[in-house]
């Protein structure tokens, strides 16, 4: 199967209350495993990419020739989506390699020059019917923590409303709390923030940071408004998982069983929370 835009993918979660997590992957094994488990469950799938992941793979382009490679081999309908990409240039090759969602990450710029990146991007996107992400207010990394325990990083309901108007970005992604990579302590995710955010925003709203962060919390975002739940790190450790079990009992010198315990891992993490995500198990 082609791949699809993302947002045919998170308009009916936002309209029907499930989300869908998006799996950054960065080697045919971990697309493979993500894929077979699509297969299997019988859902759609999100994969993304940042450039840095992307680059590990010789280039945007191989990486959506793997990804469509696969996804016509399993029969699964599947978006693939440029994450945090940096610069113009980053969101424009992507649209020539055939991704077909993109986000220019300027979270951290000021609202203006954020506006005014996100709607070029949106220029070179949506003639191509090309889904577009962008993120207001900041989400922070795990050893920079403070941007989710502050008030100062988080979104600004109103400031989002008018700047999904000024810009025609398919996708808003927030910030409310979480951060990317590992947290320090439990997350506090303001709720009520993002109860009026989905208030004046009618679109999918975008959730980074969801690896380690609670069930609870995110099952409660989700019935607020969350669309799409960004997955990394989860992903990365269940792939390391499979990698040092097999470091017990396996011979490296046989690459093709020796992964296959990594592949494993990473499919059964997609399953379980895919199901998770969209309300299929709790």
């Amino acid at each position: 199967m082609s791949l699809v835009p993302m947002l045919d993918l998170l308009r009916p979660a936002r309209e029907k209350g499930y989300a869908l997590p998006a799996f950054e992957c960065w080697n045919s094994a971990s697309i493979y495993g993500a894929v077979a488990a699509a297969a299997e469950g019988g859902f759609p799938l999100i994969l993304q990419a940042s450039p840095v992941e992307y680059g590990t793979m010789g280039g945007a382009d191989v990486l959506r020739r793997i990804a469509e490679l696969y996804a016509d081999r399993f029969g699964v309908t599947m978006a693939l989506h440029l994450d945090h990409g940096s610069t113009l240039e980053h969101a424009r090759e992507c649209i020539e390699a055939g991704f077909t969602s993109v986000m220019l990450d300027a979270s951290t710029a000021s609202f203006e020059e954020n506006a005014a990146l996100s709607r070029a991007v949106v220029e070179m996107a949506h003639p191509k019917g090309i889904t577009v992400e962008a993120e207001l207010g900041h989400v922070g990394v795990g050893a920079d923590g403070a941007t989710a325990e502050s008030d100062d990083w988080l979104t600004v309901p109103e400031e989002a409303e008018r700047f999904v108007a000024e810009t025609g970005i398919d996708c808003l992604a927030v910030a409310i709390g979480t951060i990317h990579g590992e947290y320090r302590s439990t997350p506090k995710l303001r709720l009520e923030r993002l109860k009026a955010i989905a208030s004046l925003v009618k679109g999918p709203l975008v959730l980074h940071g969801g690896s380690g962060t609670p069930w609870e919390l995110l099952r409660q975002a989700i019935a607020l408004g969350i669309s799409k739940i960004n997955i990394c790190t989860d992903l990365n450790k269940a792939y390391l998982h499979g990698i040092n079990a097999a470091q017990e009992t396996l011979n490296p010198g046989v690459p093709g069983v020796f992964y296959r315990q990594a592949h494993e891992e990473v499919k059964k993490k997609v399953l379980e929370l895919t199901r998770r995500f969209s309300g299929q198990a709790e």
